[in-house]
């Protein structure tokens, strides 16, 4: 049968002030009147049956977990509550190992939960077609055809094509906007947006293979805490994807957006005349290309260019646009001093 394991862990610190520790943006209404959560569950009803769905999250927000789970009814087993953030490859492989205990002849979906899908019916039939791949022995990861030299998103760099995917030559670290520029120049790269889909001995054996410390911490029995901390905090691209000669790019083309920061709400919401959005209690004179989200408080913006503006009850964040990916180094800055460091 096929599984889907939605990852629900992150704090979206690149989202602040807005996204917080204790309410992070999967739990938030940002690109429509539900959380982002909820719309992930929405956008995959009927394609996984309940029992089926798995999702990974901190403990810490079992509270906002089990508001916007009410409607789904899941099975409580399939809610993993993660003791710490430990990045993907942990609860990734702890999932696997019990799906593949009861299912050896599984696929398994993993699907970060706050992206952004334009074209619901393009997407199911991607995901469906790759699960039938999978079921070779491959591990299919999705291919974003890059549209602007960005940043944020790793690159993955495709060599020949088959029927109905790529192989891989390598996965690339997130660049610098002057080797991005140079990427998208060229058709062999992709966006990676952290999508996988893989059969749980496939990917176990992976682990076993290039992590075998990950794969020894899954084999404890009986004492879960000590299976979590035994586990090393790391990603699964980094942990699997950048060494396996398993991996396959299927292109993806249903209007795919990692709501990953200010900036690439962009091409969500509405713009004006002059490239400007305005939501929440906003007043503007003669801004182009500019973002304003207010909570409440009046905002009064006058004659600014290619900005970001976002206030909350207790902060407010002032950036110029090409600089939102580096708002999680605030939130660090503001962690540091909290904890006295």
């Amino acid at each position: 049968m096929n599984y889907v394991i939605i990852l629900a862990g992150g704090v979206g610190s690149r989202f602040w002030p807005l996204s917080r520790e204790l309410e992070p943006k999967q739990f938030l209404n940002i690109c429509s009147k539900k959380p982002m959560l909820d719309e992930c569950l929405s956008r995959i009803k009927g394609l996984f049956p309940k029992e089926n769905i798995f999702i990974a999250t901190n403990k810490a927000h079992r509270k906002k977990l089990n508001a916007c789970l009410k409607r789904y009814n899941l099975p409580n087993k399939n809610i993993f509550l993660e003791p710490e953030g430990k990045n993907t490859l942990a609860p990734i492989a702890f999932l696997s190992k019990k799906i593949n205990e009861s299912d050896p002849d599984a696929s398994i979906l993993v699907l970060p939960c706050d992206h952004f899908v334009r074209d619901k019916r393009k997407f199911l039939k991607l995901l469906k077609k790759g699960l039938e791949v999978s079921k070779q022995g491959q591990i299919v990861t999705f291919g974003f055809p890059p549209k602007r030299p960005e940043t944020g998103y790793g690159y993955i760099k495709v060599k020949s094509k088959k029927k109905d995917f790529y192989s891989i030559e390598k996965f690339l670290e997130k660049p610098d906007l002057a080797r991005a520029k140079e990427l998208i120049k060229d058709k062999h790269y992709y966006w990676n947006g952290g999508l996988f889909i893989f059969k749980p001995s496939v990917m176990l054996g992976e682990v076993k293979k290039f992590k075998p410390e990950a794969y020894k911490a899954l084999q404890i029995k009986k004492n879960f805490k000590r299976l979590w901390r035994s586990l090393p905090s790391i990603s699964v691209d980094y942990a699997v994807m950048e060494k396996t000669k398993k991996a396959v790019l299927m292109v993806a083309d249903y209007g795919w957006l990692d709501l990953g920061s200010w900036q690439s709400m962009e091409e969500i919401l509405k713009k004006d005349k002059s490239g400007n959005i305005f939501k929440g209690n906003c007043l503007d004179l003669g801004s182009k290309n500019t973002l304003v989200w207010s909570e409440g408080q009046l905002v009064a913006t006058l004659g600014l260019k290619n900005m970001v503006i976002v206030a909350t009850k207790d902060a407010i964040l002032a950036a110029a646009k090409d600089k939102t990916q580096e708002v999680k180094k605030i939130v660090q800055i503001l962690r540091n001093k909290k904890s006295g460091k």
